[in-house]
C-alpha cells in the first residue's frame, strides 16, 4: 500500500505540479506527518520536490522535472499505460490521459536510445557497420565529456602497440569518415586523437579534471596542412549516384556526356584508397595519376590474393 501510495503521490505531481499536504492527506486517507514520510522517500529516490509555504504555497516538482526512463522497465509500462486506459471512464477528469501521455515520453526517450548522441542540437543515427561497439563508447564519452570525469582506456596504436592510459576528454570528433575523441592523455602530458575503433576497453572513473584550452581546431588544421592534396576526379556509374554526392557535395557532380563525374579536392591518404575501392566496379579514378596508379596496385595485389583459390 505505502509504495503504491507513493507513487500515486508523484504522478499526482506530474500532471497538477502543485498541490498541498492537506490535498494529499484527504486524497489518500493518511496524515499530513505520513504525507512528509512519503514525499521524503521520493526525495530520496532523486525526485526534485519543492514545498513552499504561505498563502500561495505548496508541493510541487522542479519545472524540468520529467519521468525517468529508467523508472519503470518497458513491461511495468505497458502495464500501467493499460490500466490506465481501461480505468479513464471511471473518473470524471483527463488524469488518466495525461499519465498515458508522460508514459508514452518515457517510450520514445527509451526508443531514442539506439541513437549515438541525441540532443536539441545535435542528432546522429549510429544505424551501421560498427554501430553496437561504437555507440556505447560515444555514450560514455559524451557523459565524461559533460562531467569532466577521467577515462581509464585501452588503445591500440597504428603500429598495434598495445597501452593503458588515463585520458580527459574534451571533445568528440567525426574526421575523414571516423570517430574520434579529443582528450589530455596523462600518460603523455598532451592532447591526442583517440580513435573510437581502437579502444577496446574504458571505463568512466571517479577522477575529476578541470578543462583547459585544447586547442583542437589548430590541431586538426595542422593536420590537415601536413597532408599532400589532390584534385580528384572520378567516374561512376548512377547506382552509387547517391552515395557519391553524400561523400562529396551535389556541387561537385556533373554529367559529361553520358558519364557521371565528380571532382574535388582531397587529401591523398590510405583512407582515400580504401575509400575509393569499397565501390568496387562501380567507380573509377580518373585523375591524379598518381592516385590512378596505387588504385591499380592495390587493384593488382587483390588479384593476387585469388590466383591460387
Amino acid at each position: 500500500m505505502q509504495q503504491s501510495t507513493i507513487f500515486s503521490i508523484l504522478m499526482i505531481l506530474l500532471t497538477r505540479r502543485k498541490v498541498t499536504r492537506d490535498y494529499l492527506a484527504e486524497r489518500f486517507s493518511i496524515s499530513k506527518r505520513t504525507v512528509s514520510r512519503y514525499l521524503n522517500v521520493l526525495e530520496d529516490a532523486g525526485v526534485p520536490i519543492r514545498s513552499v509555504t504561505g498563502k500561495n504555497g505548496g508541493i510541487s516538482l522542479a519545472d524540468d522535472y520529467i519521468l525517468d526512463k529508467s523508472y519503470f522497465s518497458e513491461a511495468e509500462t505497458i502495464r500501467i499505460k493499460s490500466a490506465l486506459e481501461k480505468t479513464a471512464e471511471a473518473f470524471g477528469d483527463n488524469i488518466n490521459r495525461a499519465l498515458v501521455e508522460k508514459l508514452d515520453s518515457v517510450e520514445k526517450r527509451r526508443e531514442q536510445d539506439k541513437f549515438a548522441i541525441n540532443q536539441d542540437g545535435l542528432y546522429i543515427d549510429c544505424e551501421y557497420e560498427q554501430a553496437a561497439t561504437l555507440r556505447p563508447k560515444i555514450k560514455t564519452l559524451s557523459a565524461a565529456i559533460e562531467q569532466c570525469r577521467a577515462v581509464d582506456i585501452k588503445y591500440t596504436d597504428a603500429r598495434a602497440f598495445v597501452s593503458y592510459r588515463t585520458i580527459e576528454p574534451h571533445t568528440l570528433v567525426f574526421k575523414s569518415g571516423a570517430w574520434y575523441v579529443y582528450a589530455l592523455c596523462r600518460l603523455r602530458g598532451d592532447f591526442r586523437l583517440f580513435k573510437l575503433s581502437r579502444i577496446s576497453d574504458l571505463r568512466l572513473t571517479s577522477k575529476r579534471f578541470v578543462k583547459s584550452e585544447g586547442r583542437l581546431a589548430e590541431k586538426l588544421g595542422l593536420e590537415y596542412y601536413n597532408e599532400l592534396y589532390v584534385d580528384l576526379e572520378l567516374q561512376f556509374f548512377p547506382t552509387v549516384s547517391e552515395s557519391i554526392i553524400d561523400w562529396l557535395g551535389v556541387s561537385a557532380v556533373r554529367e559529361r556526356g553520358t558519364k557521371l563525374v565528380a571532382a574535388a579536392e582531397l587529401p591523398l591518404t590510405d583512407s582515400l584508397v580504401k575509400k575509393l575501392l569499397s565501390y568496387g566496379s562501380s567507380v573509377k579514378v580518373l585523375n591524379p595519376p598518381e592516385l590512378v596508379e596505387r588504385m591499380r596496385e592495390e587493384c593488382a595485389r587483390m588479384t593476387d590474393l585469388y590466383v591460387d583459390a
